[in-house]
């Protein structure tokens, strides 16, 4: 057998597999519901299953993925406990805790030019705050948790995704249009359960659903330099529906969502061990309406943010067309609109099964 020529044969084919996987990858990219900027999950996972098979066919993943957020920051610091008190003082809501738990079903299908994916995700999530004092009767001295101070504990079928995508920008396949659409499946109806708040609507930016159906659009690119394979796709998620009526939660509409990865992987281990690191960017403009926090001191919406990842993981065949995947993302920036709160880390644990 020649080995310049099947070289070359693997090495097309391996392009070839990566603008597949790219293809279909935009979903894993945007929040699964949006309680502020640094709530949801901007990994790419399906960039893990590059190199299988790049025949017409089905796919299926099943992900989840573990978000805590549980430290406070101020714009682009940690703030004093001082400033805190000082925020609280003046009547800004302290949240202190919440935790979101997804496990995201996917179904693809994939032919040379075209894909389409439907993503179903199930959210738990679980929240903390001791609300905000009446600046004109309260201190923090005299009442530590505020008379809206509360807990809530929910879970639920979040908002379903359908995406596409055209990959005939290039002769190779490498390059393409997304597009799609994010259904308002997820609930928006839930209450705190504890605390003196309990009762009172939770906040319109932590509920399951966002209550608006959004369009995404992006694109894609991706090549190969000696045994390295990279890729960069940048998307935006717009919600279309007018101001949503959360009733005593006010009116409220989620700010677009712009994202951007780029990442590299490393095939000198060959097909089953794959090493990939990835840079995820994520911009969130301010969400709308009447109920939407605002900060205390600057009257500011307290709910956009800049945050960027780095994310190493790895990708391991299985056998059978099927691949296990993780990834740990760690915050290199960070700089959200007022308080708020942010995790110290994002894991992401998953396995592929391709049906040829």
């Amino acid at each position: 057998m020649n080995i310049e020529h099947n070289s070359f044969n693997v090495h097309k084919s391996f392009r070839t597999a990566i603008a597949t996987v790219l293809a279909l990858l935009p979903l894993a990219a945007l929040n699964d519901a949006q309680a502020c900027a640094s709530c949801g999950c901007t990994l790419s996972k399906d960039w893990e299953t590059q190199g299988q098979t790049t025949k017409a066919g089905f796919s299926a993943d099943l992900s989840y993925t573990y978000i805590n957020q549980n430290t406070p920051i101020y714009g682009n610091s940690k703030p004093s406990s001082a400033f805190i008190a000082q925020l609280y003082a003046a009547g800004q809501e302290i949240e202190t805790s919440t935790i979101t738990q997804t496990v995201t079903a996917s179904l693809n299908y994939n032919s040379d030019t075209w894909g389409i994916s439907l993503q179903i995700p199930y959210l738990d999530r679980t929240h903390a705050t001791n609300g905000n004092l009446n600046p004109a009767t309260d201190t923090p001295a005299t009442v530590p948790q505020g008379a809206n101070g509360a807990t809530s504990s929910e879970n639920g079928i979040g908002d379903i995704r359908i995406i596409g995508r055209y990959s005939g920008l290039s002769a190779d396949n490498t390059s393409g249009f997304i597009g799609g659409i994010k259904l308002p499946t997820g609930s928006t109806g839930a209450n705190f359960s504890g605390g003196p708040g309990a009762g009172n609507k939770l906040d319109p930016g932590l509920q399951i659903g966002t209550g608006s159906t959004d369009i995404i659009l992006g694109a894609y690119t991706s090549g190969l330099v000696s045994r390295y394979g990279w890729f960069v796709q940048g998307t935006v998620q717009h919600a279309i529906s007018p101001l949503a009526d959360e009733g005593a939660g006010g009116t409220y509409r989620s700010g677009d969502t712009y994202s951007l990865n780029t990442g590299i992987r490393y095939a000198r281990f060959g097909a089953q061990f794959t090493p990939m690191l990835q840079l995820n960017i994520v911009h969130r403009n301010s969400d709308e309406g009447t109920g939407v926090p605002t900060d205390a001191l600057t009257g500011a919406p307290v709910s956009s943010g800049t945050l960027a990842y780095l994310a190493p993981g790895a990708s391991v065949r299985v056998g059978g067309g099927t691949s296990v995947y993780g990834f740990v993302q760690l915050p290199i920036y960070q700089n959200v609109g007022s308080l708020q709160l942010v995790p110290k880390f994002t894991a992401t644990l998953g396995v592929r099964k391709s049906f040829e």
